[in-house]
């Protein structure tokens, strides 16, 4: 998902996939139901079905930046370089829904990307293209669009402290996902690949 436009309390929170939307999503459901939903197969909090629909319900978008009227507006980044590592692995090695080497897949992004046939839930979308999409795709191009832009290191932080305020209730500490900061680690020849494909996040200021 995107983007969460909040429009009793007037803000939007802007996020990509890896960039700590799992625990944004939980927050955003806490807040309205008072309650933490966990998986049924895990240990972790990270949501359901039923999640997904509440939070459409109340306003959250799949989908490709887009400028809101709220007062208030922040976002979620993340170094490109460590977010595409988070996808790949996710996407490749965790779930088997890539069936490519790292090497494969940087060389011919486009086409795999473009050739992959999961959807959204939409049915239009493409799942892949919007989970490996540039955070410029998620955020617009303009940094000073938002108030505030907090790094992942920052979601238990700052962002917490932020919604905490907005909707003056007190956030649960969250470890929604199972997952290892280094998953594994590219060669140099694979980063600067990464870099030439997020090019427009780094001239963007997304890192």
């Amino acid at each position: 998902m995107s983007y969460f436009i909040d429009t009793e309390n007037n803000f939007t929170v802007y996020e990509a996939p890896k960039n700590g939307g799992t625990t944004l999503r939980l927050w955003i459901c806490y807040a309205g139901t008072g309650e933490l939903t966990r998986s049924s197969d895990s240990g972790y909090y990270a949501g359901t079905s039923e999640t997904y629909k509440m939070l459409k319900e109340w306003g959250y978008v799949n989908g490709a930046f887009k400028s809101t009227e709220t007062s208030g507006k922040v976002c979620i980044k993340r170094d490109p370089v460590a977010r595409f590592i988070s996808c790949f692995y996710d996407k490749a090695i965790k779930e088997g829904r890539l069936n490519v080497t790292i090497d494969d897949f940087l060389d011919n992004y486009d086409e795999i990307l473009e050739s992959h046939p999961d959807k959204m839930n939409d049915g239009k979308t493409s799942y892949m293209k919007f989970h490996f999409a540039s955070q410029t795709y998620h955020f617009g191009k303009d940094i000073n669009y938002y108030e505030n832009v907090f790094d992942l290191s920052e979601v238990a932080t700052g962002l917490k402290k932020y919604l905490e305020k907005k909707w003056g209730i007190e956030l649960p500490n969250l470890h929604a996902r199972n997952s290892k900061s280094n998953k594994f680690d590219l060669t140099t020849s694979q980063i600067k690949k990464v870099k030439q494909i997020y090019s427009v996040d780094y001239d963007n200021g997304w890192f």
